[in-house]
C-alpha cells in the first residue's frame, strides 16, 4: 500500500511539472499584432519585437503596449535582427518604453532615411545600422555610454554625425565605408578609437581629435582620400599601423612631442604629403611608414632613432636630400629604394650596416659621403649600379684604405677624400 501511495504522488508531481512547463510556453509565445511580430512573456508583461516571416515594409509604428487575450504587454525590446534586410521599410517609430535593441536590428534597411532612438537606450549593439545606405539622420539619446563595432558601417548617405558627451570609446569599424561622411562632432569625453573607424570615408576632409585621446587602433583613416589635415593630441604616444594609408590628399600632419612610436605603413600612399616634422620624442619607426609618398620633399629624422627601417622612404620620388642623424647604426633593406630625386647622402660615423637594396633604383644618387672611419657593412646591391659606377664616394683621408680594401665598397670607381 505504501508503494502504491508513493507511485501516485510521483505521478501527480510529474503531471504538475508538465503543466507548469506548458504554462511557461504559453507565457512566452509569438503573436502578430497590427502587422508586428512579438515574443510575449505574460509573467513579465513583456513584449519583444522580433523578426517577421515576411519583411516589414512601409512606415512602421511600434506601440508602447499591446493587449493579447486580455493581458497587457509593454514593448520594451527589439530583438537582434528584428528588421534585418527590410529594404522596403521607409520609417520606424520606436516608443519610449524600449530600453534594449539587439545586434543587426536594422541592418540592410536600405530605404530607411532617419531614425530617433528613445531616451532609455544606453547601448548600441553590433552592426546596428550596417548597410542602411539611405540613412541621413540619426538622433541618439544623451545617455548612450557604449557602442559595439560596426554600428554605422556602410551607411553611404550619412553626411554628418554628432556623438553624445557620454561616449568614451569609438569602436572598430564604426563608420567604415560611410563614403558621404564629411563631418563628425567628437566630444572631449572620447579617449579611445578602435581600428578601421573611418576607413573608406572618402568624403571626410578634416576631423578634430579630442584632447584626451590616448589610443587609436590600426587603419583608423585608411583610404580617406579627401582628408587634408590632422593634429594629434599630446595625450597620444603611438601612431598605429596603416593609420593614414591611402590618404592621398593629406598635406598637413602635426605630431606632438609625446609620440614615441610610428607603426608600419602609417603614412603609406600619402601622395600629397610634402613635408613632415617628426618629434624628438620618437624612438621607434616601423617598416614602410612613408612608402609611396611621392611628393615628400622634406623630413627630419629625430636624433633618438638608431635605425631606418625597411622601406621607410621607398618610392619617395620627390625626396632630394635628407640628413641622417649620427645615432643611426642601421639602414635596413629598401629604406630609400626608388628615391629617384635623391642626389646626395651623408652616412653618419656610427653607421654599422646598410641592408640590401637600401639605395636601389636611386638613379640620380651621385654623391655618397661616408663619415665613418670603418666602412659600414653593405651588400652587393645596397646601392644602384649607377651610383657605384658613375657617382662619387667621399671618405676621410684616414679611412680611404679601409674602403679600398672592403670587398663591396671597393666597387665604387670614383673615390675622393676630405
Amino acid at each position: 500500500m505504501k508503494n502504491l501511495t508513493k507511485t501516485i504522488i510521483a505521478l501527480l508531481a510529474l503531471t504538475i511539472c508538465s503543466s507548469a512547463s506548458a504554462i511557461d510556453i504559453i507565457k512566452s509565445k509569438k503573436n502578430i499584432v497590427d502587422g508586428i511580430n512579438y515574443q510575449l512573456n505574460a509573467k513579465k508583461e513583456l513584449a519583444v519585437v522580433v523578426k517577421n516571416a515576411q519583411p516589414y515594409v512601409g512606415d512602421i509604428v511600434i506601440p508602447e503596449k499591446i493587449t493579447v487575450d486580455t493581458i497587457t504587454y509593454y514593448v520594451e525590446e527589439i530583438d537582434a535582427g528584428a528588421f534585418l534586410n527590410c529594404s522596403g521599410m521607409t520609417s520606424i517609430s520606436i516608443p519610449k518604453t524600449v530600453t534594449k535593441i539587439g545586434s543587426e536590428a536594422f541592418k540592410g534597411c536600405t530605404s530607411l532615411t532617419t531614425i530617433t532612438l528613445p531616451a532609455k537606450i544606453n547601448e548600441l549593439a553590433v552592426n546596428l545600422f550596417e548597410g542602411c545606405s539611405s540613412l541621413t539622420e540619426v538622433n541618439l539619446p544623451t545617455g548612450v555610454t557604449k557602442m559595439e563595432s560596426g554600428v554605422f558601417r556602410n551607411c553611404k548617405s550619412l553626411e554628418f554625425f554628432s556623438f553624445p558627451e557620454s561616449i568614451t570609446k569609438i569602436p572598430n569599424s564604426t563608420f567604415f565605408g560611410c563614403s558621404s561622411l564629411k563631418s563628425v562632432d567628437m566630444p572631449q569625453s572620447v579617449t579611445e578609437f578602435g581600428s578601421d573607424v573611418f576607413e573608406e570615408c572618402t568624403s571626410l576632409e578634416t576631423i578634430d581629435l579630442p584632447t584626451g585621446v590616448k589610443k587609436m587602433g590600426d587603419d583608423v583613416f585608411k583610404n580617406c582620400v579627401s582628408l587634408k589635415s590632422i593634429k594629434f593630441p599630446s595625450s597620444m604616444t603611438k601612431i598605429s599601423n596603416e593609420m593614414f594609408d591611402g590618404c592621398s590628399s593629406l598635406t598637413e600632419v602635426e605630431i606632438p612631442n609625446s609620440i614615441m612610436e610610428i607603426e608600419s605603413k602609417a603614412f603609406k600612399d600619402c601622395s600629397s604629403l610634402d613635408s613632415i616634422s617628426l618629434p624628438n620624442s620618437l624612438r621607434e619607426v616601423d617598416s614602410e611608414v612613408f612608402l609611396n609618398c611621392s611628393n615628400l620633399r622634406v623630413v627630419n629624422i629625430p636624433n633618438a632613432m638608431t635605425k631606418l627601417p625597411n622601406g621607410i622612404f621607398r618610392n619617395c620620388t620627390n625626396l632630394v636630400t635628407i640628413k641622417i642623424p649620427n645615432a643611426i647604426k642601421t639602414i635596413e633593406s629598401n629604406a630609400f629604394r626608388g628615391c629617384t630625386s635623391l642626389a646626395t647622402i651623408t652616412l653618419p660615423t656610427a653607421l654599422k650596416e646598410i641592408g640590401s637594396s637600401a639605395f636601389a633604383d636611386c638613379v640620380n644618387l651621385m654623391e655618397v659621403i661616408a663619415d665613418g672611419v670603418s666602412p659600414a657593412k653593405i651588400n652587393s646591391n645596397s646601392f644602384a649600379k649607377s651610383t657605384s659606377r658613375e657617382g662619387i664616394l667621399k671618405v676621410r683621408n684616414s679611412a680611404k684604405k679601409n674602403y679600398d680594401l672592403d670587398k663591396q665598397w671597393c666597387k665604387f670607381l670614383n673615390v675622393n677624400t676630405y
